[in-house]
């Protein structure tokens, strides 16, 4: 295995990404819930699914590297 797959500070790192994202798609969730605009609900509708869809590829990608690094997998 490589060392690069078992680097604690890559898994801290996508995990902090995928808080991020999925803080930002919920930012944008409750900015529309506030004022509902075309422009707040069009980046909704484009970006938030997509922030989200990273965000768990990034912690799926995570617990799988947990998971390898102590033989589970």
């Amino acid at each position: 295995m490589s060392k690069r797959a078992t680097d604690p500070r890559r898994g801290t790192l996508r995990l902090r990404l995928a808080i991020l994202l999925t803080a930002l798609a919920l930012a944008m969730a409750i900015a529309l819930l506030i004022e509902e605009t075309a422009y707040v609900f069009a980046a909704f509708m484009v970006l938030g699914p997509v922030l989200l869809l990273v965000a768990v590829v990034l912690l799926t990608s995570v617990i799988i590297g947990e998971l390898r690094a102590k033989q589970v997998l």
